[in-house]
């Protein structure tokens, strides 16, 4: 790759992580910049809409090396997306515009999204005991459900984010970057309250991480992977057997809000969503469970 390539893939990388991105994004977009800059081989600003298309026509006659098999919709969509954040990239940052309006995503079959009841989400939390990290695994619920927060936002609320007098949780770094302010009630004040006094002080007995709100035996920064399997605990404990991930507890609570005639519009703004489309997905679930849950 030339180095004048190489090096707007490294700045493109810091901005995708000064923008909030998650962990895979900030690695999978770059890389996949990285091929396309390869497969075009040619200074940035004689990039053409031709060559963009070649490069995806180029993508859906290549075949997977693990599967051998054509490349799927849902992988050639993340090469859509990471060209679209390298384009937007080169236009604010160096007044580079390089066409890709002409992409779309291609059509992708979706799986039905896991909802749980009102009731398994109670389980969930009667699941959780009064060690230091049952009261951790409670802030975890109070994150994802009550808080709604996306997996990489909870992952990342600081001690400094929560206002407990106003009962607000300030996102700091949330899709794309955005940031927002999320209300939690007294019963999820009183979760994050005992955590922070007790459990998270018997955690962080080194004081590795002073802000850092979910951190792991040893005071550091907890990750998804580690959150998830915490709550294939919870879920095992509370005998429910379908599969939950951390994005099903948001999934959960926007549906149950819905279910409690809030209005859809304070429905996208608590969950951050920058299209209304992305929030009436919901009102389709309601639709289909009825009274289930």
């Amino acid at each position: 790759m030339k180095a004048s390539h190489h090096k707007l893939v490294n700045e493109f990388t810091n901005y995708l992580i000064t923008l909030g991105y998650s962990e895979s994004v900030c690695y999978n977009c770059p890389n996949m910049v990285s091929q396309f800059l390869e497969h075009v081989d040619r200074p940035i600003k004689k990039i053409t809409k031709v060559d963009v298309t070649e490069f995806f026509d180029h993508l859906r006659s290549m075949t997977s090396e693990r599967t051998q098999r054509r490349l799927s919709n849902v992988h050639i969509n993340g090469y859509v997306m990471a060209l679209k954040r390298f384009s937007k990239f080169l236009f604010h940052m160096h007044s580079i515009d390089l066409t890709v309006e002409h992409l779309s995503y291609l059509k992708v079959d979706t799986p039905e999204k896991q909802i749980l009841s009102l009731q398994q989400i109670k389980s969930l939390f009667d699941a959780c005991d009064n060690t230091k990290f049952g009261m951790r695994d409670k802030v975890m619920l109070a994150l994802y459900y009550s808080c709604g927060l996306r997996r990489s936002e909870a992952i990342q609320v600081e001690i400094r984010d929560i206002d407990f007098t106003n009962n607000i949780l300030f996102v700091r770094n949330g899709k794309g970057g955005k940031q927002r302010y999320v209300p939690f009630t007294d019963s999820t004040h009183q979760i994050l309250t005992q955590y922070i006094d007790v459990g998270r002080k018997r955690l962080n007995r080194r004081n590795r991480l002073r802000n850092t709100l979910l951190i792991g035996k040893n005071g550091d920064r907890l990750k998804p992977q580690a959150l998830q399997l915490r709550l294939n605990t919870l879920c095992k404990k509370a005998e429910i057997k379908q599969k939950v991930g951390l994005h099903t507890l948001r999934h959960s609570i926007a549906t149950h809000l819905l279910m409690q005639d809030m209005s859809i519009y304070k429905i996208s703004e608590f969950l951050g969503h920058s299209s209304l489309e992305s929030t009436q997905i919901y009102t389709h679930i309601v639709e289909n469970i009825g009274n289930k849950i």
